[in-house]
């Protein structure tokens, strides 16, 4: 069965999310070949062995590895018009072909610094080509070979106004994100250069006179990628084909709804859309819209799911993941809908024996449909009633640890637990026409609806498996990062549905929200309907704030906090400890939202495992002055709420 250590060391690649954009998969312009780079895990070392593999896309053959070593890039995206702003999710490295198909150009960082690099595609070596004090963040082949066009983030300008405000004091203003630093942010958009540098050297030392002779590549691929612009919005494949010089529509229910990606044949006579469908959207399918016939065919459908597929000649080479399995590649014929694997990063994967996964519907209170992935133990006694484990808070592809990844899925249903894999519903303010995000989040935000709707869709799973009689209804726990985190404290306060809890961020506090986070993020909250720091509006926050409920608040916490975040939690957990609630907290240095780091993770896997065995099995963990403390907590006093007048 599968232990934290395994979970932990399992081989990626892309960023551990479900967007489109992020799988980092690159088909040669001849579609003969995809490159991609592996990432694993050693928490022994704290790092991360890291490759650039080119593989064939029909699957045949080896996996041939053009680079070794680097370190892993993480992203940092502007937030809240500021930047860079760490976020701790690594970056999917997507390598650019050379028009020819003869070399890899691709960023590594080396030293704390991104660099370009350049690779030759037969294993001929790689070698840095763009390197310098600032980072670099793009590149693309010019029209040969023989040259990289190279983007750096140009921050020496800024650095240097930085350092002489420094020296002057910082002037405390809306570059300010308290919770994440004690220095202002620079201003988002950050200035680039771009450069063009040779990339030479490959092209005459290390290319064989048989790669030299290898046949020209097709000019295009048959299937064209159609460009998406806002990937959260309803569109329509109407208007994709439009964009596409297509003046037809498509009368079929499927064309309508939120389309993930699309491609155009060559010809202009079919149309591919990728989109969510099923039961609470759970699915994902392909459809082939055949325009001249004006008939629409569901080609390909998995309850897993389906990422950045790339075209190569007439086929997609696609990443695909399901609840008990890993990410991997794959082609698939459009015009079939069959599949056949090219590359298996996990081929020891199967290997484990997983517990089995049982997809479950429910509506809430509203008729809001939803659904749960209920994974149980591997090895049960008839009539076994295994604790619960709630794990937040989307459940799409390979269930690996709940959003953030903090809640070893597996390892936990091989302890004996039952895991829900929780996917959230719709929120509420979907249901209704808005003119903007304010709007939307002021819906969302009136008398916490939104929370409430969450909490609903929450009893209900719950109550579904325990109706099937497969979890002890005396043994629950619950966890979560982010919005899994405000789903959990929203539930703590307002129910006792949990014996337990664990948690990877904290909390929505009126000083924590309006203040901690700067400028930025007051006017956000601000904007979603927050009332102000000199409101004092004590029924809005009555719902939400841990402080305020802290005395009643006897719920067994565990918190596994970034340093990047853990101030925003000081205010309750102060507030739980001055009630001598039962609350444990750790901090992880140089940690942000998402805790990237390989040691933390696995140290983050086994503390919730052993948590929940306390409180849950009664089986107290292994290091002796963490048994001490927490038993303490379990055989404490609280201090009882003190009544006003």
């Amino acid at each position: 069965m599968m232990t934290s250590d395994d979970l932990a060391r399992l081989r990626d690649f892309g960023e551990p999310t479900y967007a489109q954009s992020t799988v980092g998969l690159s088909v040669s312009p001849d579609g003969e070949h995809v490159a991609f780079q592996i990432r694993q895990a050693d928490p022994i070392s704290n790092s991360y062995c890291l490759s650039m593999i080119v593989m064939a896309t029909n699957g045949h053959g080896e996996a041939r590895i053009v680079d070794r070593g680097g370190e892993l890039i993480l992203r940092h995206d502007p937030q809240w018009g500021l930047g860079p702003y760490p976020s701790g999710n690594a970056k999917a490295i997507k390598a650019e072909w050379s028009p020819d198909g003869r070399l890899l150009a691709f960023l590594k960082q080396v030293d704390g610094k991104v660099q370009a690099w350049v690779a030759d595609a037969s294993g001929g070596g790689s070698r840095a080509v763009a390197s310098g004090s600032s980072d670099v963040v793009a590149l693309k082949w010019a029209d040969d070979a023989a040259v990289l066009d190279v983007t750096f983030e140009d921050l020496t300008y800024l650095k240097l106004a930085d350092a002489q405000e420094a020296r002057q004091g910082y002037h405390l203003d809306d570059r300010f994100a308290p919770v994440t630093r004690d220095r202002p942010f620079f201003r988002a958009p950050l200035p680039l250069l771009n450069e063009s540098v040779p990339a030479s050297p490959f092209t005459t030392s290390s290319v064989t006179s048989s790669q030299a002779a290898r046949p020209a590549p097709t000019p295009l691929p048959y299937w064209l990628p159609l460009a998406i612009d806002d990937q959260g919005a309803d569109v329509s494949i109407d208007e994709l084909a439009r964009k596409a010089g297509i003046n037809r529509n498509c009368t079929d229910n499927a064309c309508n709804g939120r389309i993930l990606a699309a491609w155009r044949a060559a010809d202009r006579q079919s149309l591919l859309f990728l989109r969510r469908v099923g039961r609470a959207s759970g699915d994902m399918a392909l459809y082939q819209w055949r325009v001249g016939k004006g008939e629409v065919i569901e080609r390909f459908r998995t309850a897993g799911l389906l990422l950045g597929c790339e075209p190569a000649q007439e086929m997609l080479v696609c990443a695909q993941e399901e609840a008990t399995v890993p990410r991997r590649i794959i082609r698939l014929n459009p015009r079939t809908g069959a599949t056949n694997l090219v590359f298996d990063p996990n081929p020891e994967f199967k290997r484990f024996r997983l517990g089995p996964v049982r997809r479950l519907f429910w509506s809430n209170d509203r008729g809001i449909e939803t659904y749960g992935d209920l994974v149980l133990p591997p090895e049960t006694q008839k009539g076994e009633k295994p604790p619960l484990i709630v794990a937040t808070y989307r459940s799409r592809g390979f269930l690996r640890g709940g959003t953030g990844d903090e809640y070893p899925i597996q390892p936990l249903a091989a302890r004996g637990y039952a895991v829900l894999s929780f996917d959230e519903p719709r929120d509420v303010a979907s249901f209704a026409k808005t003119s903007s995000r304010a709007e939307y989040g002021a819906i969302n935000r009136k008398d916490w609806a939104n929370r409430r709707s969450i909490q609903s869709s929450l009893e209900a799973g719950i109550a579904t498996v325990e109706r099937l009689g497969l979890s002890d209804p005396k043994r629950r726990g619950i966890t979560g990062l982010s919005e899994g985190a405000s789903i959990l404290w929203f539930s703590l306060i307002n129910s006792n549905l949990f014996a337990a809890a664990s948690v990877s961020s904290c909390c929505e506090e009126p000083i924590s929200s309006m203040a901690l986070l700067g400028e930025g993020g007051a006017n956000y909250f601000q904007a979603a309907g927050y009332p102000l720091l000199s409101d004092n509006d004590q029924p809005f926050w009555a719902n939400m704030s841990v402080s305020r409920n802290a005395a009643r608040l006897n719920t067994p916490i565990l918190l596994n906090l970034a340093d990047g975040e853990y101030l925003h939690s000081l205010v309750s957990i102060r507030a739980l400890r001055f009630f001598r609630q039962p609350v444990d907290a750790y901090v992880f240095p140089d940690e942000q939202h998402i805790k990237w780091q390989a040691a933390h993770r696995l140290a983050v896997y086994e503390r919730n495992i052993a948590w929940f065995d306390f409180w849950l099995k009664g089986i107290p963990p292994r290091d002796a002055e963490t048994a001490k403390r927490w038993t303490m907590l379990r055989d404490r006093k609280p201090v009882a709420e003190k009544k006003a007048g």
